[in-house]
């Protein structure tokens, strides 16, 4: 049974709520320009994500490359071995001593998630997912849906941040502190204004006092990344040799920037400045939307979750599994019951109150009109009429808002 459409009508998100929750096995494949992402499910969970169009740079042999887990030589001896013996390449590795199974299964699911994430990012295309069996990959853990879900809006919202203080890759840094002398200053500053009572008291409570300082958010990932800081060496190296994956390489960046321990080196050169401004943003080369100050990621989840259990509702109680039936509801022009209208425009409407909330915060007070939060980011234009025709009627006073499902 296929499911098929557009994601300008059924984004990622929504697609991989539905797969899912109702515990799908097949492949979802999706296309945008001429790129091609291959993604396995089994039982609801991701078990694989590769791209059908990816560069030799970013294949599994050019990422152990790039790292200088191998060099050029030994990947072409390698692949010249996969040929006649018709193995898997990592296999081919391991057997040849060159790579060991840990470091292989690292670099394996670095490769997945480097392509299922930037899934997130991709706001124009089409995608299709058929029901077939799927070989469940000995190397690569199953990651559940729900958490694939997460953590992509988390990159989603993050990478717009990331890009105002690393605007491409090409950027090189030098150190402004010794991270080691750092640690250790803050360490005995806090041990000498950590009295005997205090330190008994966290002992018996089994908690530790949080850190403070300018190290509060400096973690393994950023001190891994602080290591590969070196005169000329610029983003895309540090990715490359982190090991980390680009958007975690990337954040840890901005992390020791914003705690003063780094910074961007000053480029004086004019052909330069202009190489760096026309290469690709980072996050893959595609711009993320985030439009005056995004809704927090809890909204968006719980947005998407409400949203798909209808779906699910809906569609196994009037129209099955296919994705038509969906449209159908939204631009029927025949009968549609009356009970799943009005239960699609009660949750429907939780969605939009949410959105409000999420206004009011941010700009102090709520909209004048429901179309205000479409121009904010916060909901599409179907939104605030969807399963009706006529819009939601919505009237603001006083600090108060008065919302209402349409006569028709």
């Amino acid at each position: 049974m296929a499911l098929r459409g557009t994601l300008r009508d059924f984004g990622i998100a929504d697609i991989f709520q539905l797969i899912g929750h109702q515990g799908k096995t097949g492949y979802l494949i999706v296309r945008e320009r001429g790129r091609e992402v291959k993604i396995g499910f089994r039982d609801g969970n991701v078990v694989s994500a590769a791209s059908t169009t990816r560069r030799e740079r970013d294949m599994l042999g050019g990422l152990l490359v790039r790292a200088e887990v191998i060099t050029h030589e030994q990947l072409g001896q390698a692949l010249d071995i996969q040929k006649k013996s018709g193995d898997r390449l990592g296999d081919v590795l391991i057997n040849s001593g060159l790579v060991e199974p840990p470091s292989l299964a690292m670099f394996v699911k670095l490769q997945l998630n480097e392509t299922l994430y930037q899934l997130f990012l991709w706001t124009s295309g089409t995608y299709e997912f058929n029901q077939t069996d799927v070989e469940l990959p000995t190397d690569v853990e199953p990651i559940r849906s729900e958490t694939v879900l997460m953590e992509g809006f988390r990159q989603v919202d993050e990478w717009p941040l990331i890009r105002k203080s690393i605007p491409g890759y090409a950027i090189t840094f030098h150190k402004l502190e010794d991270l080691e002398k750092l640690d250790a200053g803050e360490k005995g500053q806090r041990e000498e204004e950590l009295d005997f009572d205090d330190a008994f008291a966290e002992f018996e409570s089994g908690q530790a006092s949080e850190r403070t300082g300018r190290l509060k958010d400096v973690g393994r990932k950023e001190r891994t990344v602080y290591q590969l800081i070196v005169p000329g060496r610029d983003v895309q190296k540090i990715i490359d040799l982190s090991r980390l994956g680009e958007f975690e390489t990337c954040k840890a960046l901005v992390t020791l920037i914003g705690a003063g321990i780094i910074e961007t080196e000053t480029v004086a050169d004019t052909r330069q400045q202009r190489a760096i401004q026309a290469a690709a943003p980072l996050g893959g080369g595609i711009a993320a939307r985030r439009v005056g100050g995004v809704a927090p990621l809890m909204f968006k989840v719980a947005a998407v979750v409400v949203g798909l259990l209808v779906l699910f509702m809906v569609g196994q109680r009037t129209y099955g599994w296919r994705l038509r039936g969906w449209v159908s509801l939204r631009e029927s022009t025949g009968y549609v019951a009356q009970d799943v209208q009005s239960v699609v425009a009660a949750t429907q409407m939780q969605k939009i109150e949410r959105a409000l909330a999420v206004y009011r915060a941010e700009a102090g007070d709520y909209p004048k009109e429901l179309a205000v939060l479409v121009d904010a980011g916060l909901l599409k234009p179907k939104d605030i009429r969807f399963p009706w025709k006529q819009p939601y009627f919505y009237a603001t006073r006083e600090g108060r808002y008065e919302l209402l499902r349409p006569l028709y």
